[in-house]
């Protein structure tokens, strides 16, 4: 068990210095890109770097979506909203749907699209919240996965 333990710390040590490695080759890497851009637009001052998409850059984007969901629902109070949503809602209804009839009543056009999914995160968490007091259950759910809401009657 000893040698294991022995074994598992040694490769930790190596994974460490092969990280350490990597950071400092990025750095690196980074100043000589940086070096390239300048002299670049010395010779071509329009040149404009077209960045591959990142796993930096998506997670970027759902922060700015859900920014703008918080700026959005600043002043006002999630739980109204659903509730209301629902008691005017003709049948149980999804989260999906409770965000997309906010987005058509708060007349975010365009934006809505981008903003549904932080939209339907932030009410999710706020239904989860009205389950808890009792204001509303589910009532099955839409293809075998989503839940259906509906106000506890």
């Amino acid at each position: 068990m000893v040698e294991v333990v022995d074994e598992l710390k040694a490769k930790l040590v190596e994974i460490g210095g092969k990280m350490e490695a990597l950071r400092r080759e990025s750095v690196v890497l980074e100043a000589q890109k940086s070096a390239f851009e300048t002299v670049i637009r010395v010779y071509d001052p329009s040149f404009e770097l077209a960045a591959p998409p990142s796993k930096a850059r998506r997670a970027s984007s759902r922060e700015t979506a859900s920014g703008r969901v918080t700026k959005l629902l600043k002043g006002k109070n999630n739980r109204h909203i659903v509730l209301d949503i629902l008691r005017r809602a003709e049948r149980p209804t999804t989260t999906a749907e409770i965000a997309e009839r906010f987005a058509n009543e708060a007349d975010l056009g365009s934006e809505a699209a981008r903003l549904e999914s932080a939209l339907t995160s932030r009410f999710s968490a706020t239904l989860n919240g009205l389950v808890k007091q009792g204001l509303v259950r589910q009532a099955g759910t839409a293809d075998g996965r989503r839940h259906l809401w509906e106000i506890s009657r």
